[in-house]
């Protein structure tokens, strides 16, 4: 038999066969009860590249890489599957429903438009869900949609950060006696605000998309959060920053996790991002912004920047010294076998 009959006979295990073991190793999550919303399926980490799944309280999502996952993969059958094995009794979850998400190698070559499958209620396998649902993470409930486009409204990956953002307000507010001012950059839907606002933080949330953060303030809402004592601006992130200068605004905490890049709008006036063109001034901006001794999480998925040291250099380079680094938390444990795909580094600006 010569290699290309090998490879067409090889046999692809299916969710079903392969979500039992990848649910064993998160169990020691999933029993803590501290969030509804995890990955609980990671490509190739867990046995099928291209693949990931994320539970979202009642319903998960099946996320297929086109030209990374298997040729044959199968949506539906394969949605089938991983509802009967996310919802059986000895799991211990209450997953409903699976939808899918796939994700073209080329986006550009959608023009715009997004398949079916990711805006309409009904699930690839199982019943229909709400149009949003709320999940619990730690001591904050966040909304979630299902089949709301490509994304969901939270960044399961940065979890552990937002805990540790809130940890840090609580003390800075403890040995200053105020509360901290904290200004979150690229906010999409305000997921590190809110977690900050929970411990009485003041907070700015910018982002481009007005959509985005009208969602950021139904999360305020969700927490009995008054967003009228919280600002927010649609507005480019450089040209806040020029603005904030202008006026002496003043932060404690600066939060940045851009996008690897996003395309410009010249009659919006939202300039083109690339975060491995921009990272390196998006932090020397930012760093204006801040209070003595002020701090900044600084976080990426682009591969590149997450290269050992890569995104170390780019801080360097944006400030012009090198600053006092910060400990944050490990990468989440079901996140764990994808160290190499995201990259934080928190420090104080001295």
């Amino acid at each position: 038999m010569n290699g290309h009959a090998a490879r067409r006979n090889t046999r692809i295990a299916s969710l079903r066969e392969l979500l039992p073991a990848a649910v064993d190793r998160r169990r020691a999550l999933i029993d803590s009860g501290v969030t509804e919303a995890f990955r609980v399926f990671s490509g190739d980490v867990d046995g099928l590249p291209g693949v990931f799944v994320d539970v979202l309280g009642p319903g998960a999502v099946m996320i297929v890489h086109e030209g990374v996952a298997p040729a044959a993969f199968d949506a539906e059958r394969e949605a089938a599957g991983a509802l009967e094995a996310l919802s059986g009794p000895s799991v211990g979850l209450s997953v409903r429903a699976v939808y899918h998400k796939p994700f073209a190698r080329d986006r550009s070559r959608m023009g715009g438009a997004l398949p079916s499958c990711v805006t309409e209620a009904a699930p690839c396998a199982g019943e229909a869900l709400p149009e949003f649902v709320l999940v619990r993470e730690h001591a904050w409930t966040l909304e979630v949609r299902h089949y709301d486009g490509l994304s969901t409204g939270l960044f399961l990956d940065q979890r552990e950060n937002r805990r540790w953002v809130a940890r840090w307000c609580e003390l800075f507010a403890r040995k200053h006696g105020t509360p901290a001012r904290v200004l979150n950059t690229f906010a999409y839907t305000c997921g590190f605000s809110v977690a900050a606002a929970k411990t009485g933080a003041i907070t700015t949330s910018v982002d481009v998309s007005g959509r985005y953060l009208d969602w950021g303030k139904r999360n305020f809402a969700h927490n009995a959060i008054d967003a009228a004592d919280h600002r927010s601006g649609k507005r480019d992130t450089f040209e806040f920053i020029a603005s904030a200068r202008r006026r002496g605004r003043v932060f404690d905490f600066v939060v940045l996790a851009p996008p690897s890049f996003a395309a410009g709008n010249k009659k919006k006036g939202v300039r083109a991002w690339s975060s491995v063109d921009d990272y390196a001034r998006l932090v020397g901006e930012a760093a204006t912004l801040l209070s003595a001794g002020g701090v900044i999480l600084a976080s990426t998925n682009t591969r590149e920047l997450c290269r050992p040291g890569r995104l170390e250099r780019e801080i360097v380079k944006g400030l012009g010294r090198v600053p006092r680094g910060l400990k944050l938390p490990e990468v989440p444990a079901d996140f764990a076998g994808e160290k190499e795909r995201f990259a934080a580094r928190a420090f104080a600006v001295m």
